[in-house]
């Protein structure tokens, strides 16, 4: 009686382990395309076009030779979602990791286009910037 007790306890234990994982592995599989999805939205045009207006915000000669601003890239180890809605990242200027912009694209809900929805830069990126206005 006790060894058949034991055997039920075992299966049930394992049954309940099965479905705890079931449930853990699905949630990490959503939450994978979820990024995944972020991550597609941040490599498009429509955003790449947001994130060189919020640049040419900050430098009016940006991308150009006269401006301060030379190059960016995004950093995609930065991407995630914002809890008040929308998808934060990174963007780092002329290949210099003190030099960043921080980004938040969001959709309009009037038009569905992206938007900046703020962001900031780093004091460093400031500071360069302020220097070449003098």
């Amino acid at each position: 009686m006790k060894k058949n007790a034991l055997v039920s306890m075992g299966i049930l234990l394992a049954a309940i382990l099965l479905i705890i994982l079931s449930i853990g592995g699905k949630f990490y599989m959503d939450q994978k395309q979820f990024h995944n999805e972020m991550v597609n939205v941040v490599k498009s045009d429509e955003a790449k076009k947001e994130i060189e207006r919020g640049l040419k915000n900050l430098d009016p000669k940006a991308l150009t030779p006269e401006g301060v601003i030379k190059s960016y890239e995004i950093d995609y180890g930065t991407i995630e979602h914002n809890p008040m809605g929308g998808i934060m990242f990174d963007v780092i200027v002329n290949n210099d990791d003190k030099l960043r912009v921080y980004n938040i694209l969001d959709k309009d809900t009037s038009t569905g286009n992206l938007e900046n929805a703020g962001g900031g830069n780093t004091s460093a990126l400031e500071e360069l910037l302020t220097d070449k206005e003098k």
